[in-house]
């Protein structure tokens, strides 16, 4: 199909040959072992190697071709009973065409076509297991105005770690997909500020729109921020979900040292993170704002250390912990222990360590271990 779309703009034979020849080829290596000892139950193990392979030609006429290829192998273990798949829909090793796409960029526009990764906040790669998500699309990007993107798409379908089918594309919202607005500015010193649009036709949510104010200032030898988040999400026969959201951080440059809290308040329905891991300022690494249902909240707090020596550059400790309170004012909590280390530009180790009690919100008591690797090339 990109042949055939790129002969109808009269592309010549050696423009074709000089942009094949400007293929990039990048990607990483990833391996990564879980476990998952539920309380009264049974320690689950699973781990995998794979990773991405991307390449990109280089542009004729202003238009391009990317594909990556992602793959997950089991190892030693095989048991995908833990909270983040490794595996595909039959619990086997698989590899899948993630990406495949055709980009045209004229002006202050891009456009994309096919299978892709996508970064918004209801529809995003969340790349927490072997093979993110990645959905099959049209999206326009326009950079016209100062300091400003506007992101227009259609969804079509979506394969990858939060996918109803993992290891293959299916439809999103039937046929119909999900069409999305959106626009972020930054021209104003100091200040982020984004509104988007989701229109699920006939779905049960059929309609999110959401709004998000960050700014962060630094003084002498300290920073800090404060964050603000809005969401309405209309469901097509029930009644809607309204959600307010506050972050405030503070960090001590000198000590590298970085503390943070947020809050979260649903009124109405429960609200849903869309197709990802979803952009609530509340999301700890498993337990997210939705489990708490109806008029539920959320409170998170943390800290984050990197410290200065030279010797131990690049390494970053952090702890945080959230709790869920459903409209009964029962709770639902999660501790996590993060330890990340970019030994080098390629090579970089993440563990991640969590303490979940959290039955009664649809999620196991148990400790979770999670430990990857990403060689990047």
């Amino acid at each position: 199909m990109s042949l055939i779309l790129l002969s109808t703009l009269g592309v010549e034979a050696s423009s074709l040959e000089e942009a094949l020849s400007q293929t990039s080829v990048e990607g990483y290596v990833r391996g990564t072992y879980q476990s998952h000892d539920v309380s009264n139950d049974r320690v689950y193990r699973d781990d995998a190697l794979g990773g991405k392979l991307h390449l990109e030609t280089g542009a004729m006429e202003g238009v391009s071709m990317g594909a990556s290829l992602y793959s997950s192998n089991a190892l030693v273990h095989d048991d995908n009973g833990g909270l983040v798949p490794l595996r595909g829909e039959s619990d086997k090793s698989y590899a899948i065409l993630g990406e495949a796409y055709l980009q045209s960029e004229f002006g202050k526009n891009i456009v994309r076509i096919g299978r892709q990764e996508i970064d918004t906040p209801f529809a995003q790669i969340d790349d927490i297991g072997m093979v993110p998500n990645t959905f099959e699309a049209i999206i326009l990007q326009n950079t016209t105005l100062d300091d400003t993107r506007l992101f227009f798409g259609h969804l079509r379908e979506m394969a990858g770690v939060d996918a109803s089918v993992v290891d293959k594309f299916t439809a999103l919202n039937g046929q119909r997909g999900v069409q999305v607005v959106g626009v972020s500015y930054a021209g104003v010193e100091d200040l982020e500020l984004q509104g988007w649009y989701y229109r699920l036709h006939k779905a049960q949510v059929d309609r999110i729109a959401f709004l998000e104010a960050d700014y962060e200032k630094s003084i002498r030898n300290m920073s800090y921020g404060i964050g603000l988040q809005y969401a309405h999400q209309s469901y097509s026969k029930e009644r809607n979900a309204k959600l307010y959201g506050i972050t405030l951080s503070a960090a001590l440059d000198p000590m590298s040292l970085t503390f943070s809290g947020a809050y979260t308040k649903v009124e109405g329905n429960a609200v849903t993170s869309g197709f990802g891991g979803g952009p609530f300022y509340s999301n700890s690494e498993y337990l997210i704002v939705d489990n708490a249902g109806a008029d539920g909240e959320a409170i998170w707090y943390g800290v984050e250390y990197a410290p200065t020596s030279s010797r131990l550059e690049g390494l970053t400790f952090a702890l945080g912990r959230v709790t869920l309170v459903d409209k009964q004012g029962e709770e639902a909590t999660e501790v996590d222990w993060v330890m990340s280390y970019e030994l080098n530009k390629n090579l970089e180790l993440h563990g991640v360590f969590s303490n979940l009690k959290a039955s009664h919100v649809d999620e196991d008591d148990a400790k979770h271990l999670r430990v990857f690797a990403n060689y990047h090339f």
